[in-house]
């Protein structure tokens, strides 16, 4: 039979190792480049001079940029925001669509066409587009919030409207329907 007196050997046989300590964020150099037909435009922090002159059959795309401005100007195939915060973009004229992704408080503003624009995980956009041509852009959101479209008249002068972020759903006539949640209050 065993004793009950715990060793001295035995308290530190089952005792883990303490857990590693928490890496700091890794700060990588900026870059801004064109690999073939993409821009690349990575890790900008507080640049508002980045500049492209696009060509139709070329993309963009800028990841973990903060802070920055971004002005494209001429026509671009697409357009991608990746894990950006505080980044304004100006694009002359999208061919395909323009996509935001896992973004915090960023601003888009398209002064000719963009057929669609895509805004996913992103928690703050606001999109300027020129009423004349932008009645025409479709807006996809999910699990975004605080998403704002602004159509902007020939003066300058614009009207802002938000992106429902509730909905409802509920079962009526034999299937799921799916409404604008409105709070009345």
């Amino acid at each position: 039979r065993g004793s009950s007196v715990v060793k001295a050997s035995d308290i530190n046989k089952n005792k883990k190792s303490p857990a590693p300590a928490a890496k700091a964020a890794v700060q990588r150099p900026p870059k801004f480049q064109l690999e073939g037909k993409k821009w690349v435009c990575e890790y900008q922090s507080g640049n508002n001079d980045i500049s492209i002159d696009a060509q139709v059959s070329q993309s963009l795309y800028v990841f973990k940029c903060d802070n920055s401005v971004i002005n494209v100007k001429g026509k671009i195939n697409s357009v991608t925001l990746d894990n950006c915060k505080k980044v304004a973009i100006i694009v002359d004229t999208l061919v395909a669509s323009m996509d935001c992704v896992n973004c915090t408080s960023v601003k888009v503003q398209v002064n000719d066409k963009a057929p669609i624009l895509n805004i996913d995980k992103t928690d703050g956009c606001q999109v300027f587009v020129k009423k004349a041509t932008g009645l025409d852009t479709e807006f996809v959101t999910a699990k975004s919030s605080e998403v704002n479209i602004c159509l902007v008249e020939e003066n300058g002068e614009y009207s802002e409207s938000s992106i429902a972020e509730q909905f409802i759903t509920k079962y009526k006539d034999g299937k799921f329907v799916t409404e604008l949640y409105e709070v009345v209050g």
